[in-house]
């Protein structure tokens, strides 16, 4: 579809603003034609050791529109246009994308206009299938997710199947591109992986407690941007979440291996999570293991060991600078007066528990000021240790506003 035809278009549609979640489909439908729009507006700060210190405001726009109802055929478009209106950061690995003042510590929201979503789909009979480009998100986007927390967010080309009957779930889904955050000026692997990704995830409840299996099959064309490959792995896990008088445990394992043309290697995955309420409060203890090699190149790699970001890259296998990663962290979370505080202490050692790299803390306050309208602070501050490979020490702080109508 011609971008230059469909962005007017979609400009003039009137504000339903979503902030970041998928566009509702499972709520039934009175009309057979929706709009929607998906907004944010954000000041970021953040300051690595080393490099200047940045500031990034931006503003994101999805505008889109849905045919048809709840069960049956429907389809969805959608289009995405980023503007930065305070550019004093880098946007993200190459010259072209903008804002780029160089020597500064990045902050990946480069100014980008694209069509974000575009796709049909027939639901009935317990089940989902869905063509075209479209945001994926399994179970907590460790291993698959629209990384979300960028204005630019991660989206797929592909054929998805759901099937959802009583506690069983199946997915399935053939993707053949990702088009990453960095928009459509970028080049190469920077702006899309190409190749075929076979994902394959199934859950089962059994009262309270629920089992997960999946197989994550990715083979991508070799690009400039990552020329190891590196992205490229078979992944194969288990994950189970119980609910017991002592309180949550989240347990997870998974094994990897090379796939396509990557060198050879075997590396191991593990999340621990043990959850517990007191009160008004919810306490979590908790260890996530990588070993060294292991990558997970489609996740919300945010969400994971802390919101300074500081191991993205060896999460997305864009780098290796140590020797896998061992994540050991607690954090609370309670509500007073109507705003939601969290706050996580992280410690990170390599993967055999020898060597310290540093250790960080982080707090986020979400406070809905009207039922269409949530505010949102995020801090984070990592303290890397001297002798280690992640030396610089990295502060990032945000403040956002999200509409939803």
């Amino acid at each position: 579809m011609n971008n230059k035809i469909l962005l007017p278009l979609l400009a003039l549609t009137p504000c339903s603003i979503f902030a970041g979640e998928a566009l509702p489909i499972t709520e039934e439908k009175e009309d057979w034609f929706k709009f929607s729009v998906e907004a944010r507006a954000r000041i970021e700060q953040r300051n690595e050791q080393g490099s200047d210190n940045s500031w990034a405001g931006t503003f994101r726009i999805r505008p889109g529109f849905y045919l048809g109802k709840d069960e049956g055929f429907a389809a969805f478009a959608q289009t995405e246009h980023t503007l930065a209106f305070t550019d004093d950061y880098k946007s993200g690995p190459q010259p072209q994308l903008t804002p780029n003042r160089d020597g500064n510590t990045p902050i990946l929201d480069p100014e980008n206009n694209e069509l974000n979503q575009l796709y049909a789909q027939y639901k009935g009979f317990g089940g989902l299938a869905r063509v075209g480009r479209q945001r994926i998100i399994y179970d907590n986007a460790a291993f698959i997710g629209n990384v979300g927390w960028r204005q630019n967010e991660q989206t797929f080309d592909a054929a998805n199947i759901n099937y959802d009957v009583a506690s069983l779930k199946l997915k399935y889904a053939y993707m053949n591109r990702v088009n990453r955050i960095f928009g459509t000026d970028a080049v190469q692997g920077a702006k899309s992986l190409q190749g075929d990704s076979h994902i394959f995830n199934a859950s089962c409840g059994f009262g309270e407690h629920q089992a997960t299996g999946y197989i994550y099959l990715m083979d991508f064309d070799k690009q400039n941007f990552n020329p190891s490959n590196s992205a490229n792995n078979n992944t194969y896990g288990l994950s189970t979440d119980l609910k017991t008088a002592c309180g949550n445990l989240h347990i997870e394992g998974a094994y990897q291996t090379e796939a396509g043309d990557k060198a050879d290697y075997e590396a191991g995955y593990g999340h621990i999570i043990f959850g517990r309420q007191f009160g008004n409060f919810q306490w979590n203890l908790a260890t996530e293991y990588l070993g060294k090699g292991f990558v997970t190149p489609l996740a919300t790699v945010h969400a994971f060991n802390g919101f300074a970001d500081v191991f993205i890259n060896d999460r997305l296998g864009l780098s290796e600078k140590g020797q896998g990663l061992t994540d050991f962290y607690t954090g609370v979370s309670t509500k007073a007066a109507d705003i939601t505080f969290k706050s996580n202490i992280h410690g990170f050692f390599d993967d055999s528990v020898k060597d310290f790299y540093g250790w960080e803390i982080d707090a986020v306050a979400i406070k809905p000021i009207t039922e269409d309208i949530k505010a949102i602070a995020k801090f984070a501050q990592f303290f890397g240790d001297d002798s280690s490979v992640y030396n610089n020490d990295v502060t990032q702080f945000s403040v956002e506003l999200n509409y939803t109508f």
